[in-house]
């Protein structure tokens, strides 16, 4: 379907509104809300400039105006060599945008409030034109640099026209920081390495965040695995997906046909539009673009997917401004491959950044955690599904076991997973619309009736007979005659994924702990000497609770815990070691959250969403410490 367009090209302004889930009553408030020069209270510091109404997309007229960039006054270069100065020729709003740029391969400039300014529950925007730019970084202060979020979106190379940047966090270095209190924002733009660096921009405002953060699972290419494996485990948590597909590809050896994807759209996933092009798109006159997009997506419309073929994921992840004026004209939202989050929904749906599923623990479980802790959405790419042993080195493929983990974790996060036409056709609760907070209750007496309790003894690579666990945990004590021992367990009648729950290699002993529920099971052992493992599932009273804060050493496998936790905890972790170190959450109502997957030598901070009675499973090499505080 062709969206409906204002006469210069653009999308109308109510239309932008609407598919951005803001409801007129919202846009009025804000508007009452700028006429006073500041937030009412929500943010003490600065005086917010009147809004001028968006002149230009992407200049847009929801929301609180931060800068419009009239007065350049307020902005500082971060650097001798770079400047910023008026661009009244590109205004988007009001009467000039601003152009930052430097001889050399970076150019930043900043933004700080007298007073403090409150984003709590606030997402940020601004329009830009990266007309000699790689990569835009966006910092928050929130006090100091120390305790920062920093947005940071790749540009592709071919791409020099404007769009609107949602600045969804990335990276978190340092301490936590504190959103009620930002006193600063770098606009810090990444050029050539030689440069010149040249970055217009215009329009930086907030907009609500979403009260929940979101994500989107994409599994891309349409292959068999996605439907015979993927989507039963999402049918079990009652979750639909997006399946972007080349329209002359459905049907392929390894791919779903068509009664597979009608019978995925009837469960409610969208069946999206991924072109194939045998020369890049950037490198195509608009005209042919624009042809590439439509025969893609009418094709899938004339079988039934109307819904999906609203959306594009670009091929390749390449996009001039050609491309992306006709993805606008064509589509009502646009996937490009950057990695990031964004906001929930974005203000620009048709640069909607995605991350590469398999990178599991270098990136997916980092931004999916931002997403929850602030609101955001994160698109997360699956490739094919395969069994661990085929996965191989750099190909194009995730493990069942790491899929599973993936969405073991969604789901003790809480995020919302959602599909495009969710996006651009939902309306999502706003942050601070409910007042409501979970609240534990610390237990008394006994929280966890002792399980059962087996022993093994072996040698070398085995495979222990099956045996069966209650819910609750289930503690190992693992001694080894050789080098290295590395134990699995597996749920053999359930989903039949391995998951590790031992591995250590120059100690002669290890413990550790994993919440299990009822079941039948077996371990696979891999060792080069002989082993014996006992496994046991411990009673647990209140008494046995430790309090927060808490400090923790050891060398190799072990366990803190159980502790009491009342919300959201930060992990301070540390390690010496040369090989793997890996800190793992276990709740005693059966959550799981991956903490720590590294790697060498650790010395960071992760986020835990604790609650209730938990453990900490430690996996190392090397020496280690913890420390656990409220976070």
């Amino acid at each position: 379907m062709v969206t409906e367009r204002d006469a210069d090209g653009g999308r109308s302004r109510r239309q932008l509104l609407t598919a951005l889930g803001v409801a007129s009553t919202t846009i009025a408030g804000c508007t009452d809300m700028l006429s006073d020069g500041n937030s009412s209270g929500t943010n003490d510091g600065p005086d917010f400039a009147e809004s001028k109404g968006a002149d230009q997309w992407p200049g847009i007229d929801a929301g609180l105006v931060l800068s419009d960039f009239e007065d350049l006054e307020e902005w500082t270069s971060r650097s001798d060599s770079a400047e910023i100065a008026p661009a009244p020729d590109e205004a988007r709003i009001g009467s000039q945008a601003a152009v930052i740029e430097s001889d050399e391969g970076t150019a930043g400039a900043e933004f700080r409030f007298p007073d403090k300014l409150d984003l709590t529950g606030w997402d940020v925007s601004l329009a830009v034109k990266p007309e000699s730019v790689d990569r835009i970084a966006v910092e928050f202060l929130a006090p100091t640099r120390s305790e920062r979020l920093t947005s940071v979106r790749p540009v592709p190379d071919e791409f020099d026209g404007w769009f609107r940047l949602d600045c969804g966090y990335q990276q978190k270095p340092g301490d936590d920081p504190d959103l009620s209190n930002v006193t600063g924002i770098n606009v810090i733009a990444h050029g050539p390495d030689s440069g010149p660096t040249r970055l217009l921009v215009d329009d930086l405002r907030q907009t609500e965040s979403a009260a929940n953060g979101a994500v989107i699972l994409a599994f891309q290419g349409g292959h068999q695995s996605h439907y015979d494996v993927a989507a039963e485990m999402l049918a079990e948590r009652d979750w639909a997906a997006a399946v972007p597909v080349t329209p002359e590809r459905i049907g392929e050896a390894g791919r779903m046909g068509l009664d597979e994807l009608r019978d995925l759209r009837d469960r409610g996933w969208d069946v999206c539009s991924l072109p194939t092009v045998s020369t890049p798109l950037p490198e195509q006159p608009a005209d042919r673009q624009r042809q590439v997009l439509e025969s893609a997506r009418d094709a899938l419309a004339s079988e039934g997917f109307e819904d999906g073929a609203r959306h594009l994921f670009v091929p390749d992840g390449r996009m001039n401004a050609d491309t992306y004026d006709v993805a606008r004209d064509v589509h009502e939202s646009a996937f490009l491959y950057s990695a990031g989050t964004t906001a929930v929904p974005p203000t620009d749906p048709h640069v909607i950044p995605y991350i590469w599923g398999p990178a599991l623990h270098t990136g997916v479980r980092r931004h999916t955690n931002l997403s929850d802790q602030y609101g955001l959405l994160t698109v997360v790419r699956v490739p094919r599904i395969v069994d661990e042993d085929d996965v191989g080195v750099d190909e194009n493929r995730m493990s069942l076991d790491d899929f599973g983990l993936l969405l073991d974790h969604l789901e003790h996060r809480g995020l919302d997973v959602v599909t495009p036409s969710d996006l651009v056709d939902g309306e999502f609760e706003r942050a601070g619309s409910d007042d409501e907070t979970a609240h534990w209750e610390r237990p008394n007496g006994v929280v966890l009736e002792a399980g059962r309790s087996h022993a093994f003894e072996g040698s070398g690579a085995e495979t222990t007979p099956t045996f069966d666990l209650d819910d609750g945990v289930v503690v190992a004590d693992v001694s080894h005659d050789g080098a290295a021992i590395a134990v699995d367990v597996t749920d053999v009648d359930g989903r039949g994924r391995s998951e590790n729950l031992l591995t250590t290699s120059g100690n002669a002993t290890g413990e550790s702990i994993a919440s299990v529920e009822s079941g039948t099971y077996e371990l696979e052992v891999d060792a080069d000497g002989a082993w014996s493992i006992e496994l046991s599932q411990p009673s647990v009273r209140a008494d046995d609770l430790s309090e927060l804060p808490v400090q923790a050493s050891g060398t190799g496998s072990a366990f803190v815990g159980p502790l009491w936790t009342e919300g959201d905890v930060r992990i301070e972790a540390t390690h010496d070691g040369d090989g793997q170190f890996v800190v793992d959450g276990h709740g005693g109502d059966g959550s799981r959250e991956i903490l720590v997957h590294r790697t060498g030598s650790f010395d960071n901070s992760r986020s835990y969403k604790a609650g209730g009675v938990v453990w900490l499973n430690v996996e190392a090499d090397g020496d280690w410490t913890l420390e656990i505080v409220d976070s």
